[in-house]
């Protein structure tokens, strides 16, 4: 079951965001194999820079073995491939031109997660 995950990865998060921290507590209970080191956004340790700056308005997804960042529905479809056959789903925010739709989304919530979440 293992082989089906990919990782590790450092997932910085809004953790003054009740709705960020909702979502960060579900993916911790699938991610059996601890793929998944969650940082909240004022973790003092080696983070990239582009990572911080981007935290207000994106979960950034960061690996650590070739230093790339990822945003918005590309972060979520990587987190999800860290949970056991994760991939059966997470293929579907890769898809050319439905990955445009889903950072579409993607904005509109992060952009009203205060409401959302009252």
């Amino acid at each position: 079951m293992i082989k089906t995950t990919s990782g590790p990865y450092w997932v910085m998060y809004d953790n003054e965001c009740s709705l960020c921290y909702r979502i960060t507590r579900i993916f911790k209970k699938f991610d059996l194999f601890n793929k998944i080191q969650w940082i909240d956004k004022n973790w003092e340790g080696d983070f990239p820079e582009e990572g911080r700056r981007r935290i207000t308005k994106t979960v950034v997804l960061y690996n650590p073995l070739d230093r790339d960042l990822y945003f918005k529905s590309e972060a979520i479809s990587k987190i999800m491939l860290c949970v056991p056959f994760g991939f059966l789903f997470s293929w579907i925010l890769r898809v050319p031109g439905l990955s445009i739709f889903f950072d579409w989304i993607y904005d509109k919530v992060s952009e009203n997660r205060m409401k959302i979440n009252s």
